[in-house]
């Protein structure tokens, strides 16, 4: 008898450990799965936030974009504006030296003209006068 109350003793004993066993296993799982769908849930929190805070970037940097884009589109229209007055005024400035120079030009032409008439005028006057010396001797 007293094996078979060793025995049953120990089957008691492997009993209760397996049952405790069990028990803990199944405690496990359960924590393991509670733990599981907490971290999914924190996960997807996590990555929501995440997706949202993406979309706010880049909203702002689209935003940022945008204005930088008009700011130097409005510097470039003026730039170009400047540039089209200054081309004007360097063209009208080049046209008004042309025109001086021109008349520049056709005033010596003119007083070459006239000193060329003169000269001539004289050569012409001490021609007749040393004709008239020739034809009196």
């Amino acid at each position: 008898m007293s094996i078979e109350k060793v025995n049953q003793t120990k089957e008691a004993m492997n009993k209760r450990q397996s049952f405790e066993l069990r028990k803990m296993h199944e405690e496990y799982e359960s924590e393991l799965k509670t733990n599981k769908e907490k971290t999914d849930k924190e996960i997807a929190k996590v990555k929501k936030d995440f997706d949202v805070e993406i979309q706010k970037e880049k909203s702002e940097a689209e935003t940022k974009l945008n204005k930088v884009r008009n700011t130097y589109g409005r510097r470039i229209e003026e730039e170009n504006k400047r540039y089209d007055k200054v081309l004007l005024d360097l063209k009208q400035a080049q046209a008004d030296r042309i025109a001086e120079t021109q008349s520049s030009n056709e005033s010596q032409i003119q007083n070459m003209d006239m000193k060329q008439k003169e000269y001539l005028e004289k050569a012409r006057q001490k021609f007749e006068l040393e004709k008239s010396k020739l034809e009196e001797s």
